[in-house]
C-alpha cells in the first residue's frame, strides 16, 4: 500500500512490528523480505514517487569543500527508489581481501567475514536483476577468461567481473509490489526528524517526522531501520541525543568519523601487444543475458605481499569532450549529452563529468578543447557511417523495449590502446568526517559540515597499482602502459573527491568502544534500532557499494525476522 503522508492529520501515531526509515534500494528490500515473513513493515520515505526539489533540498550541505566532494543534490535523491534512481546499474561484491586483517590499512576490523556474506549473494542478485553470483570468468566457461587471449593470470587478473542490473531504479521495479503488499505501508511525503529512546536510552520508543507543510506524525514499532543513505541516516543519529544529551550512536566518538568514498581517475593508457579484435573490451552477455564486463585487478595474495590498498581498472573510452579523439561516436554521444534534452539520457553527475565539466569524485574532469562544437561535428562528417551504425545499433540496445538494456557502450581501439579507469580504495582516516552546523533545513534539522580527506596512502595507492601493472604487462610480454603525466601523485590528486559512495560513518564493530553499530547492524547498546547503509562498511574496498548495501540488507532482514517471530515478552526483553 502507498499512502500520501502529505494527506495524513497532524498528530497520528502510526503503528507496525518494523518501522523503515528511507525507501532506497535498502530500505525497499529489507521492508518486502521481512514483510513477506508475515509482519506488519511502515516504510517511511521523505521524498515522493517523483523528483521533488523541495524535498531533496533537506539534504543540501550547510558547510562542505566544493573541490572535493559533490554536491549532496546529485550525490543522492530523495524519492521512493533513492540513490538507484541516478545509479548507473555497476554491481560489485567486495573481495575477500577487503575483510581480512591487514596492518598497512589501520584501524580497520570487519565484525563479519566474507563467507559469513556469500549465502546472500544470489538473493542480491535477484534484487539487483543482475543474474547469477558469478563475477569471475574463471568460475564459467561460457565467457572469455581474461581481456587478451592467453593471459597468465597470476599477480595481475583480468578474470575479475562486473555484472550490470537492468539499470534497476527500485523505485519503478518495485512500485506494483510495494502498492499491492497488504504488509508494507509505504508513506511518502515524510521526514524522520528525530530516533527518541526512553527514559533510560536502552531502546527506541518511536521516530518523530514531519511532512514539508509542518505537520507532525508519530511511528511505533518493536523495531527501527535506518536506510536513509549514508550521510542523510548519519545526520539523523546526530540530531537524536538520547537522555544524556549523547548523540544516539555516538557512545565511543565513531559517529560521523572515518568518512570514505573512492579514488577514481585515469592516468595511463593501456596497449596491449595482442591482435586488436581479439580485446574483449565491451560489455558482454552471460548465459542469463545479464551484462557483463572484465576489469584488471591485483590477486589477494600480491596485495599482502606488497601492502597495496584494494584498486582495479578497466579498459574505458577517449574523453567525449575533447574532440581529438577524432570519434563520429563519442562526438555524437557528447553532443547529445552536452544539448538541453541531455538529462534525459544520462544522470546529472554522469552527464556533467562526461561532458567536461568538473565534478568531484567522477573520474572525468574539465578539457582543454571542452566545447568545441566544431570539431565535434567535423568528426561526424568525417566517419558517417561509423557514425549511424553506432546511432542505430547502441540506441537500439540502449533506448529499445528489450531487457536488460545495454548500460553504456566502448569504442575498440585499432592500435589496441585504451584509456586505463581505476577505481581504488579510500584508506580510513579518523577525522575525515561529518558534523553538525548550526544551520537548518526548512524542518529545523541541522544541516552537516562535510570534511572528507585523503592522503598522500591514497595517491601512492593509486600510482603503485599502475606501477606494479605496467611491470607484468611487460614482464609477461603482452602490454604496457603509457602514462599520461609527468607527476603521476599530483594527476591523481587533481581527480580525488567523492559523495557518491557514502562510506563508513557508522561503522559496524564487534566492541562498542570500536564502532557505531555490530556485527548485525544493531546500534551498539540499543538492540531494536539498526542502520542498513554503505556508513556501516569499515573499508571501502575497491566496488562501488550498492551490491554489497544489498547483500547486508538481506542479511538484516533474515535477523529482523528471527528477532520479530520472538513472543511480545521476550522481544521486549531481548530489546531492554
Amino acid at each position: 500500500m502507498i499512502i500520501d503522508g502529505t494527506r495524513i492529520e497532524s498528530g497520528t501515531t502510526l503503528t507496525a512490528d518494523l518501522v523503515v526509515v528511507g525507501a532506497g534500494p535498502a530500505g525497499i528490500v529489507v521492508a518486502l523480505e521481512v514483510a513477506n515473513q508475515g509482519f506488519e513493515v511502515l516504510l517511511i520515505e521523505s521524498g515522493s514517487e517523483s523528483f521533488s526539489r523541495e524535498a531533496q533540498s533537506l539534504s543540501d550541505a550547510g558547510e562542505l569543500n566544493a573541490d572535493l566532494h559533490a554536491p549532496m543534490s546529485i550525490a543522492t535523491r530523495r524519492q521512493v527508489g533513492g540513490a538507484s534512481v541516478i545509479w548507473g546499474g555497476r554491481c560489485v561484491p567486495y573481495d575477500p581481501v577487503d575483510f581480512d586483517h591487514r596492518p598497512h590499512i589501520s584501524d580497520a576490523r570487519w565484525p563479519v567475514s566474507y563467507d559469513e556474506l556469500t549465502p546472500h549473494f544470489q538473493r542480491a542478485c535477484y534484487w539487483l536483476v543482475c543474474g547469477r553470483p558469478v563475477f569471475d570468468a574463471a568460475m564459467t566457461d561460457l565467457l572469455p577468461r581474461s581481456i587478451v587471449p592467453g593471459f597468465p593470470e597470476g599477480d595481475v587478473r583480468t578474470s575479475s567481473l562486473e555484472r550490470w542490473s537492468l539499470p534497476t531504479d527500485f523505485g519503478k521495479e518495485y512500485r506494483s509490489r510495494l502498492r499491492d503488499s497488504t504488509r508494507v505501508r509505504l508513506v511518502t511525503g515524510l521526514t524522520c526528524t528525530e530516533v527518541a529512546c526512553d527514559a533510560d536510552g536502552s531502546r527506541i520508543d518511536h521516530l518523530q517526522c514531519k511532512t514539508l507543510a509542518g505537520r507532525t506524525i508519530t511511528a511505533r514499532a518493536s523495531g527501527y531501520v535506518l536506510a536513509c543513505g549514508g550521510l542523510d541516516t548519519t545526520r539523523l543519529l546526530l540530531a537524536s541525543p538520547r537522555s544524556n544529551g549523547e548523540p544516539i550512536g555516538n557512545h565511543s566518538d565513531h559517529l560521523g568519523r572515518w568518512y570514505m568514498g573512492h579514488v577514481e581517475g585515469v592516468i595511463a593508457n593501456v596497449h596491449f601487444s595482442t591482435p586488436p579484435r581479439e580485446t574483449v573490451y565491451d560489455y558482454l552477455r552471460d548465459i542469463d543475458g545479464v551484462y557483463v564486463r572484465h576489469r584488471i585487478s591485483l590477486a589477494r595474495a600480491f596485495q599482502h605481499k606488497c601492502e597495496m590498498p584494494n584498486v582495479v581498472a578497466w579498459l574505458a573510452s577517449p574523453e567525449l569532450a575533447d574532440p581529438r579523439h577524432r570519434s563520429g561516436a563519442l562526438s555524437f554521444a557528447y553532443l547529445v549529452l552536452a544539448s538541453p534534452l541531455g538529462h534525459l539520457f544520462s544522470p546529472d553527475a554522469q552527464r556533467l563529468s562526461l561532458t567536461g565539466n568538473k565534478v568531484p569524485g567522477a573520474p572525468y574532469g574539465p578539457v582543454e578543447n571542452n566545447g568545441s562544437i566544431r570539431a565535434h561535428l567535423l568528426n561526424l562528417l568525417r566517419e558517417p557511417a561509423a557514425t549511424a551504425r553506432f546511432i542505430i545499433g547502441f540506441g537500439g540496445k540502449r533506448l529499445g523495449r528489450q531487457r536488460p538494456r545495454m548500460p553504456g557502450f566502448f569504442i575498440g581501439s585499432s592500435i589496441n590502446t585504451y584509456p586505463l579507469q581505476y577505481h581504488g580504495e579510500h584508506i580510513p582516516h579518523r577525522e575525515s568526517r561529518v558534523t553538525l552546523t548550526q544551520a537548518c533545513d526548512s524542518l529545523g534539522m541541522p544541516r552537516l559540515r562535510i570534511d572528507l580527506r585523503f592522503s598522500e596512502q591514497d595517491l601512492e595507492g593509486v600510482v603503485r597499482a599502475h606501477r606494479h601493472w605496467d611491470e607484468y604487462l611487460r614482464r609477461t610480454g603482452f602490454g604496457r602502459l603509457e602514462y599520461l603525466y609527468e607527476d603521476l601523485n599530483q594527476a591523481v590528486a587533481e581527480r580525488i573527491g567523492g559523495g557518491f559512495h557514502q562510506i563508513g560513518t557508522t561503522r559496524m564493530a564487534a566492541r562498542p568502544e570500536d564502532g557505531v553499530v555490530d556485527g548485525n547492524l544493531a546500534v551498539h547498546g540499543i538492540s531494536n534500532l539498526f542502520v542498513a547503509s554503505s556508513s556501516t562498511f569499515v573499508t571501502s574496498g575497491q566496488a562501488n557499494s550498492t551490491f554489497m548495501i544489498i547483500v547486508f540488507a538481506v542479511r538484516l532482514a533474515e535477523h529482523l525476522r528471527t528477532l520479530l517471530r520472538t513472543p511480545s515478552r521476550q522481544r521486549l526483553a531481548l530489546h531492554r
